[in-house]
């Protein structure tokens, strides 16, 4: 989990095992208005409110982090 001020950026990185596995990665987020996140994982802060950012491998595995975004 973390916070983030509006307009802020935070990169996640999503970590395979084993090390060689070869999957695509698919990033979302649970509410564009409070924070985005594009295909390389960057997240940026949009409004204040949580947000819940979520990678998937190609084969259903997922992992989800929670962003709280604050007022600058």
């Amino acid at each position: 989990n973390a916070t983030l001020k509006v307009r802020k950026k935070l990169t996640l990185k999503a970590t395979l095992t084993p090390v060689k596995a070869k999957t695509t990665l698919t990033w979302t987020t649970s509410n564009k208005k409070i924070a985005t996140v594009t295909q390389l994982g960057l997240v940026r802060a949009m409004k204040p409110g949580k947000a819940t950012i979520t990678v998937k491998t190609a084969n259903g595995k997922k992992a989800t982090f929670v962003v709280t975004v604050t007022k600058q």
